[in-house]
């Protein structure tokens, strides 16, 4: 009987532990794509909210409130099933923790937002404050290993447009950070801190507004590189800057920012698009055709200042970093791209021209579903 009263108090002081999350609310930038009025797609970083709300049950829910697409509650399920068994007996109970996107009104879906959804609850469960400078994109499975998703390269250009200065993406997507410093050169690292993540932990190190020692001395240490590299690319292969970059490479091998700007700077940078990252770089050619033809803005200009100068230059430009299997694909909006120089002066466009116009056209459709259609690139487009 003597044991009952401590016994009592421990249990009672359980219970009180986890009456409400250590934060109540909680915000973090996840990266998403939206679908233009074109129907293309461009990325964004979406600010993300989470509240916690009483709701009287015995155990804590997770939930969006507002209306997701199936694949993101799916993807907010596995998180469920991540925080609970990370938290057992830990979890604060009678409350609902709800997330939501600053931007309501736009429809939302995919699994990109899995990541950032842990880290919010799992920030308001312990009380870890996080990084408002920081994006973050990925899926997760319930057992924190963080899984690939699509359109990273035009996420990464979205947490730029917002002002992010460290993003993190899923270690199997590193191929497309390599794809955009071959199509954007140094612009697509220095400017921005992209780490690779390949769980939870990871995530989570990088997302803590207090980071340990290591980390936040890497982070510091590519600042510094970012604002000599901003007053001039050469500076790249200058011997300083190789020694902090290995020096941050070293302290953070997921830096990918740092890596890649130190094989650009010893001569061991990548020189070949992968297969989706050549798709992703043609597509993009497809947006800059398809808006010139539409508004006639091809012919706003000449020499070297014409638009349809650019698109043609840039597309010979890329064809050699090309996978050799998209080269068919890319030959069709060249060979489109020259039928409009040789004829946009022409007064009058006849009937021979417009079927050769639409032949060009149904050329490049044809192109795309051959490559598109052959059993290998699809099962490699999947695993990448």
């Amino acid at each position: 009987m003597k044991f009952l009263v401590p016994t009592l108090i421990l249990f009672l002081s359980v219970i009180a532990s986890a009456e409400a999350p250590a934060l109540l609310q909680a915000s973090l930038k996840g990266l998403l794509v939206v679908e233009l009025d074109n129907g293309k797609i461009a990325g964004t970083a979406s600010q993300m909210n989470a509240t916690a709300v009483k709701n009287g049950g015995s155990q804590l829910e997770i939930v969006f409130n507002q209306e997701v697409g199936e694949d993101m509650r799916t993807a907010t399920k596995e998180v469920s099933k991540f925080i609970h068994v990370r938290h057992d007996g830990k979890l604060p109970e009678g409350y609902r923790i709800e997330l939501a996107f600053a931007d309501k009104y736009s429809p939302k879906d995919g699994p990109s937002a899995a990541v950032a959804s842990a880290l919010l609850v799992d920030s308001m469960i312990v009380g870890n404050e996080l990084a408002d400078d920081f994006a973050v994109t990925g899926d997760m499975n319930a057992d924190g290993h963080v899984q690939p998703v699509g359109g990273v390269p035009a996420k990464i250009s979205g947490a730029q447009r917002k002002g992010c200065k460290i993003v993190a993406v899923p270690s199997s997507n590193e191929s497309a950070v390599s794809d955009a410093y071959i199509v954007d050169g140094l612009a697509a690292l220095k400017k921005i801190q992209i780490f690779s993540i390949a769980d939870f932990e990871e995530a989570r190190a990088i997302s803590s507004k207090e980071r340990d020692e290591n980390l936040a001395k890497a982070i510091s240490e590519f600042s510094k590189i970012q604002e000599v590299l901003a007053r001039d690319e050469k500076f790249i292969s200058n011997s300083k800057v190789i020694e902090k970059l290995r020096e941050v490479v070293t302290i953070s091998p997921n830096h990918l920012s740092a890596k890649y700007l130190l094989l650009h700077a010893v001569g061991q940078a990548p020189r070949s698009l992968t297969l989706a990252g050549s798709i992703e770089a043609i597509n993009k050619a497809d947006t800059a055709l398809a808006g010139m033809l539409s508004s006639g803005s091809f012919t706003i200009s000449r020499g070297n200042s014409d638009l349809l100068f650019k698109f043609e230059s840039e597309m010979i430009r890329l064809r050699p970093l090309l996978d050799k299997r998209t080269i068919d694909f890319s030959d069709s909006y060249i060979e489109l791209a020259e039928f409009v120089r040789d004829n946009r002066d022409r007064k009058i466009f006849t009937p021979q021209l417009q079927r050769e116009l639409d032949g060009a056209v149904s050329k490049i459709s044809y192109e795309q579903s051959a490559l598109l259609g052959d059993a290998d690139v699809r099962e490699e487009l999947m695993l990448e």
